[in-house]
């Protein structure tokens, strides 16, 4: 069972999340959690562990445990679920990110053309949705453009 643990000192390692879950039962991984710029834990982290009735017992003994003055939050990790296209990032529809070659609507690092509505982001070539870092082409609002057209207001 897999098991995620929030409001961890930041002091703690994946070490000290094994040797809290071990009293319980078999522990197959731990995930600590860490911040890719800072280095610094994030204070969450996932544990798995084979057997679902030590897991259980564990998730019941732990959650709001008391740990260097912080009460821990233990639960069931919920199954990933499919996010829909709208919220940017790696082939999002909406919101900011990196486009690249071909017509698009903002957000999202793309290479063809594709859908979405506007927002923030780098687009290169050809036209974009509202405000976008771009090369070249027609745009909608708040963009970073070098040449073309802008419909838009505060360049940068």
């Amino acid at each position: 069972m897999k098991i995620f643990i929030a409001k961890l000192p930041y002091q703690y390692q994946e070490a000290d999340i094994t040797e809290l879950f071990a009293t319980y039962g078999e522990v197959s991984s731990v995930n600590l959690i860490m911040d890719r710029e800072t280095g610094r834990s994030k204070c969450y982290a996932f544990v798995e562990m084979p057997n679902d009735d030590e897991a259980q017992n564990a998730i019941t003994n732990l959650d709001e445990k008391q740990i260097l003055d912080k009460a821990i939050a233990v639960s069931q990790a919920k199954e990933k679920t499919d996010r829909p296209s709208g919220g940017g990032g790696y082939g999002g529809g909406g919101g900011g990110g990196y486009s690249r070659g071909g017509n698009s609507g903002g957000g999202g690092y793309r290479g063809g053309n594709s859908g979405g509505g506007g927002g923030g982001g780098y687009n290169r070539d050809k036209s974009s949705g509202g405000g976008s870092y771009r090369d070249k082409g027609n745009g909608g609002g708040g963009s970073y453009r070098d040449r073309g057209n802008n419909k838009g207001n505060s360049d940068y």
